[in-house]
């Protein structure tokens, strides 16, 4: 890294946080910790979110075409609402993650979120997407209906890349543990290994969650924020144990 470049909001957190967990010899409660909701408020770059939003389906063997983001993704990404436990998949984006604080709640629940308003260049771009030939762009555009959908994409294939987006319609469906099945019945990868860790700490297995997280941190790209989010979450899991 180029020593003059400031670190990124995601790594400065990241660091604080691995700070504060070698200072830490139990977690016996929430007292425990004070964590800081420094990402909140903090509005979201849509270029890094929209670079980070296209590494699952690259990293799984899919290219995708896109340089540039549909019209309105930078209000997108601002309107997203936050997350705990974000999967690495198609159209999504560590930025999601708004409060750290609920890392560290007792039950790691997602909060309830209405559907977005209106964004209506976002869905014509999105089913002209659907159309294309591109797998990887068809599946990004799937990726962010996910927020506009009243029902999960019903989605079919065996390729590792259409696997991971259907472990993630699980997820977002609630469905947690058949999610964490379907990512641990694929072969390794840097992209499973963090759903898998980020599966099991959003369960309460942080201590088994932390091997896959350790490798998902040493594996995924340093210029991704998605490392930044590894090493959050496997400093979280490491408190938690």
């Amino acid at each position: 890294m180029n020593a003059s470049k400031q670190p990124s909001l995601a790594d400065l957190t990241s660091r604080t946080m691995v700070a504060r967990a070698n200072c830490v010899e139990s977690f016996d409660s929430a007292a425990d910790v004070e964590p800081h909701e420094v990402l909140a408020g903090i509005r979201v770059d849509s270029q890094v979110a929209w670079a980070d939003a296209q590494l699952a389906p690259r990293l799984l063997g899919l290219s995708v075409s896109l340089k540039s983001p549909p019209s309105e993704w930078a209000a997108f990404a601002d309107w997203n609402p936050g997350r705990l436990g974000i999967p690495m998949a198609a159209g999504q984006f560590p930025q999601r993650l708004r409060e750290i604080a609920g890392l560290f709640a007792a039950n790691l629940e997602e909060p309830k979120s209405a559907k977005p308003v209106g964004f209506a260049s976002m869905k014509a771009w999105i089913a002209q997407q659907r159309d294309t030939s591109d797998a990887g762009t068809r599946s990004l555009a799937e990726g962010i209906s996910r927020e506009f959908a009243d029902a999960p994409v019903s989605r079919i294939g065996t390729s590792a890349a259409e696997r991971n987006e259907q472990a993630a319609d699980l997820w977002f469906a609630g469905k947690r543990e058949a999610a964490l099945t379907v990512w641990q019945s694929m072969a390794e990868n840097p992209v499973v290994s963090f759903n898998i860790g980020m599966a099991l700490l959003m369960l309460g297995r942080a201590e088994l969650a932390t091997p896959h997280l350790r490798l998902a941190e040493a594996t995924l790209p340093t210029t991704s924020g998605w490392q930044n989010l590894a090493a959050l979450y496997l400093t979280v899991a490491q408190i938690r144990q």
